[in-house]
């Protein structure tokens, strides 16, 4: 998020930025530090003393940008220095607490139908008078929703890229990407299928992995790529999968480094269609990956678990708003375990390279299709779009505030 708040229109919203972790030293935190109205280190301050100041500086609407995270700072939040509270981005989920007001999200991430009634009330007071309640479990969110269009993911990758990247053609991309997977894979074969996932290991649960050693037994020419993250993990991951699937199967298991971040976003295009994890999505990764222009799959495994559907709103995000984008959603997003299997098997085994005169593979099948798609969609999409995203923030932060003044709740749709 490091461009938002210098994108911020300082009619409409003044940030001030309150930096509860001591800095880095990183470009990334630099880059706020110099752009952001008011910046604040208060990595060192007592929870009161950090109150009183949100206070002296009459803040209209604090946001939580950790959540239930490392560094988190949420006693502060619980004494409620601003009339509206509203959590989003540092965690995928609702907090469960009356000092949160709104979470910013979409109708992928939280679909509408498993909202409680009462939410389309226009009075705070209505909620006391809800007599909906029922049994449904699947009412998990205490927040009110403010439903931002396309995704609510925000990323800075058109920013932060290289200056030269926007005039690179897409028969330039396919011989960077090619050159690449060589460095990376000299000894991989030139029909050989790169699946990928580079989440941390802690995602990857027993149903996930026991269905990706099942599509590697399904596509002979196809390895999966993890990172050792932590390290510890690629040995327990090589044990299970020789116990579960086999020595072959095992065997087409690849483990890398994990690299610094613009090295790791770079080389994320070698890998030609990316496993996301059903039970907590990519997120960052996510975006990280189709900034590449790879192909993902996912699956929202449930309705009410908002880390589970992440990547299906930031997926509908990078793709164009157009029959064909619609269409590649469709097959990357898979409605159950059985269709993810399937999906993958059926994309991986209908992918080929053929080596060109110049050198580098070219390839052909609908996982070509669809990269070059999101290639040619990066610069316009939703996803990496960032002055727009904070285009509406902006007005979910007006909308916010009119209803304080008025006293109404409810959901806000952008």
């Amino acid at each position: 998020m490091q461009s938002v708040f210098g994108f911020h229109n300082t009619r409409r919203a003044r940030a001030f930025c309150y930096a509860t972790t001591a800095s880095d030293r990183s470009v990334h935190r630099q880059q706020i530090e110099r752009e952001a109205p008011v910046f604040r280190d208060v990595s060192s301050w007592p929870a009161d003393k950090l109150v009183e100041q949100i206070v002296r500086d009459e803040i209209h609407i604090l946001v939580n940008l950790n959540g239930y995270t490392r560094g988190a700072r949420n006693e502060i939040f619980a004494a409620r220095p601003a009339p509206v509270q509203m959590s989003f981005m540092g965690f995928a989920g609702t907090l469960g607490a009356e000092w949160c007001d709104y979470i910013l999200a979409d109708s992928t991430a939280i679909p509408p139908e498993t909202l409680r009634p009462w939410r389309g009330n226009t009075s705070i007071t209505d909620v006391f008078k809800d007599e909906t309640e029922g049994d449904e479990e699947d009412w998990m969110y205490s927040e009110n929703i403010i439903f931002c269009r396309d995704t609510f993911f925000c990323c800075d990758h058109a920013q932060s890229c290289d200056a030269g990247e926007r005039s690179i053609t897409w028969e330039q991309e396919q011989k960077r990407r090619w050159k690449m997977r060589k460095e990376l894979f000299p000894t991989l074969a030139d029909d050989a299928i790169i699946m990928g996932n580079f989440n941390q290991l802690y995602k990857i649960e027993p149903t996930t992995f026991r269905t990706w050693l099942r599509i590697l037994a399904q596509v002979p020419k196809a390895v999966i790529w993890l990172l050792r993250f932590p390290e510890l993990g690629e040995a327990n991951l090589r044990r299970t999968a020789k116990a579960w699937a086999g020595e072959e199967v095992a065997g087409r298991l690849i483990f890398t480094d994990v690299a610094p971040k613009s090295q790791h976003i770079s080389r994320a295009r070698v890998c030609d269609l990316f496993l996301d994890t059903p039970e907590c999505n990519a997120h960052t990764t996510a975006a990280d990956i189709l900034w590449s222009s790879t192909p993902l799959l996912t699956l929202p495994r449930y309705p009410y678990k908002m880390c589970s559907r992440m990547a299906a709103s930031i997926l509908k995000g990078a793709l164009p708003k157009s029959e064909e984008g619609r269409r590649a959603a469709a097959e990357l997003i898979a409605g159950d375990e059985e269709e993810y299997e399937q999906r993958a098997v059926k994309l991986a085994s209908g992918l080929g390279y053929t080596i060109s005169e110049s050198g580098y593979g070219q390839g052909a099948g609908r996982l070509a299709e669809i990269r070059e798609l999101l290639w040619e969609s990066k610069w316009h999409c939703g996803l990496f779009d960032t002055r727009r995203w904070v285009n509406d923030v902006e007005t979910a932060y007006e909308q916010a505030w009119r209803r304080w003044v008025a006293g109404e709740g409810g959901d806000i749709y952008l």
